[in-house]
């Protein structure tokens, strides 16, 4: 969740340093007009990083999934292998 955080606050950073250079150079456009470039600016780069964090979200919860499936099965065999050990001994 801070990672999230974090890189977002570097994006919108980001976005309006690039965004205040073009407004600082141009006098004759009005205030209005430079809040919704700046707007519209840090909404895009806020999107751009929702969108890589849900990517790597993604693949880390598909990981996740195939470390358990490996885990359980390991777990299975290990019961049955218990199972016959038990069996065996009676």
């Amino acid at each position: 969740m801070r990672l999230r955080s974090a890189i977002t606050a570097c994006a919108v950073a980001m976005a309006f340093s690039v965004v205040g250079i073009p407004f600082a150079l141009a006098k004759d456009e009005s205030v209005k007009d430079d809040a919704r470039k700046a707007g519209r600016a840090v909404g895009s780069a806020a999107r751009e990083v929702w969108t890589d964090a849900k990517k790597a979200g993604k693949k880390i919860g598909r990981g996740a999934k195939e470390a358990g499936k490996t885990v359980g099965g390991a777990a299975k065999e290990g019961g049955k292998e218990f199972k016959r050990a038990v069996k065996g001994e009676k």
